[in-house]
């Protein structure tokens, strides 16, 4: 058995913010896969599309692509017992600027509920690669997609590392 890693919540948050400044920047890069639906269509089966679109955005580093998906009106971002609403221009800059994409994006296990004609709730998994041959980062996921102009756009989500799968810290040098 061995001894359970302790990660500050500094280390957290760096890793929430790069994972988020990943996507952000994935968002602006190529072109964008746009769903538009009309206003009582099937919203999961729009849902599932938007999810799959979303994973080659975030695997192709397509920073404007990923800007793209989020609310105009501004996102609540959550995970770890924080919540933090952010304007759209924030999240684009974010993206724009700070974000670097992963060496490798898989969703796993989603599941999606209509919560109303233009709405979905999306829960499941993903898996993050920092840099290729290393294990990935697993977070939980939550999501909740409305339709604003006829397009899903992300007005919250909730990422939060399995922590057993965060890579271990450096050893501190010796004095």
């Amino acid at each position: 058995m061995t001894a359970p890693m302790h990660i500050s919540r500094s280390a957290v948050r760096l890793l929430q913010t790069l994972v988020v400044a990943a996507t952000l920047a994935a968002a602006s890069a190529c072109s964008v896969s746009v769903q538009r639906g009309g206003g009582s269509g099937d919203i999961v089966a729009e849902a599932r599309t938007f999810m799959e679109s979303y994973a080659r955005d975030l695997s192709s580093g397509n920073r404007a692509g990923i800007a793209e998906r989020y609310d105009r009106t501004g996102a609540y971002r959550m995970g770890n017992g924080n919540k933090e609403f952010l304007p759209y221009d924030s999240i684009a800059h974010q993206y724009n600027t700070a974000w670097s994409p992963p060496a490798a994006f898989e969703w796993r296990n989603l599941s999606y509920e209509a919560v109303g004609p233009d709405a979905a709730l999306v829960t499941g998994q993903f898996a993050w690669t920092l840099r290729p041959g290393t294990n990935p980062i697993i977070f939980s996921y939550t999501g909740l997609l409305r339709r604003q102009n006829g397009t899903l756009r992300i007005r919250l989500e909730d990422e939060s590392p399995d922590t057993r799968t965060l890579p271990a810290r450096p050893a501190a040098p010796a004095n």
